[in-house]
């Protein structure tokens, strides 16, 4: 039988990536050609393509007895950038067996990587202490990674006295540091090294770059992302072909509500990629410009690129915010066809988008539709059923939810106290904002307690909705008091709302609802004086009442 060519081999390899039968019938051939055992890439490739299955390919690694560290690598190497990166670490524990290849520089990396991608900050620092011990304190590589790896796992001070321990000239290092501080929200610090970074000069690269100008646009930081444009304006053959670059800057101009310039930005672009359109689609919803949105999405299309996953979310949250449920069912129509089985993410935003257009049953029939439902989705159909007044319905879901085994969070609550509140179960709700914080840990918002002050209001038990006011952890704003005012009204309390009023009064909210409110109440109650009064206070103040008007 005539031998088959290690090259055909690793053709079979790559056309059969994911088919475990395949891969067992090439290793069989493999093994008995003796080629597994002569040709260390060749298991390399075999057991980096069986990574998907870690039991199968650790026993392909165990059974070559192979004590070069090329194949443990391969593996390592697959299984850090696969969903299960424990496994990489578990790999790397057994190189440390008296009979397997020591790790490497190569090795150490892939096992800090691994820590990374799992949040391990204990293996973080037991895999960096023993490259240390086995003399790699000094390899860039190691170092680097190292770095990446702590700021990954929010431990912000093992970076920093790493950063310190070691002078280097290497961006690579001053990246990871940079990147690390965006990461952990010290914005402030990381724009401390970029200035020393500059001062010292070290020449920023594309990685530093996208850093500081997320760090801006999450800070709002419009003079330093402004510099950072003139920086990259300065430089464009080392910059214009880096599609990322331009959309990070697209994304700090938005966020910083300057859309003028993210467009020109745009427009000056030589490639765009879906992301771009996504960065600037998004930009326009975050500040409010919906029907802006609906058009560039449109220009998406027309210029023949695919809407992905973040385009159609951006998309239909506009179509809620405006709402154009047409639009929306056009892009339920392309969903259905692109994502057969739709994920909970574009899921959560078709129930928004049917919820807020008014088609609570066909928010529903989505939220059936999603096979794996995460928070998020349970989150918003209890939100959209309490929004639409199907309270008990709202009440049952939040049980079921629990049931599953999904942790509610404050925006869980929100829908749930609003559901209580539409039907009046008074102690239901109380129950359930005492859970919050009990069972859950989470702080109530000015949203819980208005949900709660209302409750108590419509009930007309306005003595313990003050109360709770009193005794709030957050200060109340004048929604809060508005709210408190608009239920002494209903109750005809003139002792409560003249409080209320005060409080108002003192936060200086200059709002002519508030007085026409207290007038009244003096108006119902007979007390003419004193409505009259009112109205001097509003002349005095030159608070005028503004006049109705009509669109017919």
């Amino acid at each position: 039988m005539p031998s088959i060519d290690p090259k055909t081999y690793l053709h079979l390899i790559d056309r059969h990536p994911t088919s475990l039968p395949k891969l067992l019938q090439i290793q069989a051939s493999l093994t008995t050609s003796g080629l597994l055992s002569s040709h260390p890439f060749l298991l390399s490739q075999l057991i980096q393509t069986n990574a998907f299955c870690f039991s199968h390919a650790h026993q392909i690694l165990s059974r070559s007895q192979s004590h070069s560290r090329f194949p443990f690598n391969a593996l390592l190497r697959a299984l850090s950038l696969s969903r299960s990166p424990l496994n990489a670490l578990h790999l790397f524990a057994k190189m440390l067996h008296p009979n397997s290849p020591k790790p490497n520089s190569s090795s150490f990396t892939l096992a800090l990587k691994a820590c990374a991608l799992s949040d391990s900050r204990s293996g973080a620092r037991a895999v960096h202490a023993l490259a240390i011990v086995m003399g790699y304190q000094s390899s860039a590589h190691v170092v680097n990674t190292a770095l990446h790896a702590y700021a990954s796992c929010s431990d912000i001070a093992s970076a920093r006295v790493l950063f310190g321990a070691i002078p280097s000239f290497d961006v690579i290092k001053w990246n990871a540091m940079i990147s690390g501080y965006v990461q952990n929200g010290l914005l402030d610090e990381a724009f401390e090294l970029f200035r020393r970074m500059w001062e010292i000069g070290i020449v920023p690269t594309d990685v530093t770059v996208i850093s500081v100008l997320s760090g801006c646009a999450r800070l709002k930081n419009f003079i330093l992302g402004r510099q950072i444009h003139g920086f990259v304006s300065k430089r464009l053959m080392q910059f214009e072909r880096e599609v990322n670059i331009g959309t990070a800057l697209l994304d700090m101009y938005a966020k910083c509500g300057c859309l003028d310039l993210a467009k020109q930005v745009f427009d000056l672009m030589r490639r765009r990629d879906t992301g771009v359109w996504n960065a600037l689609i998004a930009g326009y919803v975050s500040n409010g410009y919906f029907c802006e949105a609906i058009q560039i999405f449109d220009d998406l299309q027309a210029s023949g690129l695919s809407p992905d996953a973040p385009t159609l979310v951006s998309a239909l949250c506009a179509c809620a915010h405006l709402g154009a449920l047409n639009i929306g069912k056009r892009i339920h129509v392309y969903i259905d066809k692109k994502y057969p089985c739709f994920n909970a993410i574009l899921g959560t935003s078709l129930i928004d988008m049917y919820s807020k257009c008014g088609c609570i049953e066909i928010s529903r029939e989505v939220f059936n539709k999603i096979r794996k439902k995460d928070a998020m989705a349970w989150t918003s159909m209890i939100g959209a059923l309490a929004a639409h007044g199907h309270a008990v319905d709202a009440l049952k879901l939040f049980d079921s939810m629990k049931k599953h085994g999904f942790k509610p969070d404050g925006v869980t609550f929100v829908g749930v106290l609003n559901a209580c509140r539409h039907v009046g179960l008074v102690e239901e709700g109380l129950g359930h904002f005492k859970s919050m914080k009990r069972d859950y840990g989470i702080k109530p918002r000015v949203e819980h307690y208005g949900c709660m002050i209302d409750l108590y209001s419509r009930a007309g038990r306005l003595g313990e909705a003050l109360e709770l006011i009193a005794s709030m952890e957050v200060d109340a704003n004048p929604i809060i008091w508005r709210s408190f005012l608009s239920a002494c009204r209903l109750n005809l309390d003139v002792e409560l709302a003249e409080v209320a009023l005060e409080k108002l009064k003192k936060m200086q909210s200059g709002h002519c609802g508030d007085y026409v409110l207290l007038s009244n109440i003096y108006a119902f109650k007979g007390r003419w004086e004193d409505a009259r009064r009112v109205r001097s206070w509003m002349k005095e103040e030159e608070i005028r009442k503004k006049p109705a008007f009509s669109l017919i």
